[in-house]
């Protein structure tokens, strides 16, 4: 298995902070966001490779941290060439660039966005996905209180745990369970992520991808357990530096 890291954002949001550091490369208690998520990944032994998808602004301060990662796996760090928010290729183009650079095209994939902040286990989800490897297997996880408009996916699941329907930022969102950008894929994807690339115009949140696979095969989905944080604003950082300050969180 092929384990990629989407880390290729601008973070804009969080400017003036992410200026001039990746995201990812942020400091939250003893490890960076990347690092929270990579130990994890590194767990599992089916993963034989770490592919990070950086920018160009920022490629050089991955190269660096995959230089100091102790890692039982070969890391190869890809420049997608953007220098600028409007010259990214967007975390669906950069999923596409990372997917070309496999030899193997039968190679199962695990694809993560670079903010997810992960502390736990990903061998269940692992597990679940050898059961059944040719069905794309996603984590959900249940939003509380009232769910905004257009703000997150939403999945709906049968009690088998396959997915029913999958609507990207919904303008009448019902069902409270959302899926994280941390996929487990079979290695036959690829041609099917080409012609999304071919025929839809939105190549950045990885959710419209995903709503639209649905469509074309089945999907399965299996609960988040676990500490996590989507690092998509300064005040999540904040919280999220409040809950690692003194190391890994209790369970």
């Amino acid at each position: 298995m092929k384990a990629i890291v989407l880390a290729a954002g601008f973070a804009t949001r969080m400017y003036p902070l992410t200026r001039d550091r990746a995201k990812p490369l942020l400091a939250v208690g003893p490890r960076t966001v990347v690092d929270w998520l990579v130990r994890r990944i590194l767990e599992l032994d089916e993963v034989d490779e770490l592919i990070v998808v950086a920018n160009g602004r920022f490629h050089a301060d991955f190269v660096r941290w995959s230089e100091g990662l102790d890692s039982c796996v070969p890391v190869r760090v890809l420049n997608d060439g953007a220098q600028d928010d409007e010259g990214k290729l967007g975390a669906i183009g950069d999923m596409h660039l990372a997917i070309a650079s496999i030899e193997d095209s039968t190679c199962p994939l695990l694809i993560a966005a670079g903010d997810n902040l992960v502390d736990f286990s990903l061998a269940p989800y692992a597990a679940r996905f050898r059961e059944n490897p040719t069905d794309p297997l996603l984590i959900v996880r249940e939003i509380e209180g009232e769910i905004p408009p257009r703000r997150y996916n939403e999945v709906t699941l049968d009690r088998a745990g396959a997915v029913t329907s999958f609507r990207e930022k919904p303008d009448d969102p019902e069902s409270p369970l959302a899926s994280i950008c941390l996929y487990f894929l079979p290695g036959d994807v690829r041609a099917q992520l080409a012609n999304y690339l071919r025929d839809e115009s939105n190549h950045d949140a990885p959710g419209y991808f995903m709503q639209w696979l649905h469509t074309q095969r089945a999907l399965q989905a299996m609960p988040l357990e676990g500490t996590w944080f989507d690092i998509g604003n300064l005040e999540i950082l904040e919280r999220a530096r409040t809950v690692f300050s003194s190391g890994t969180p209790a369970p």
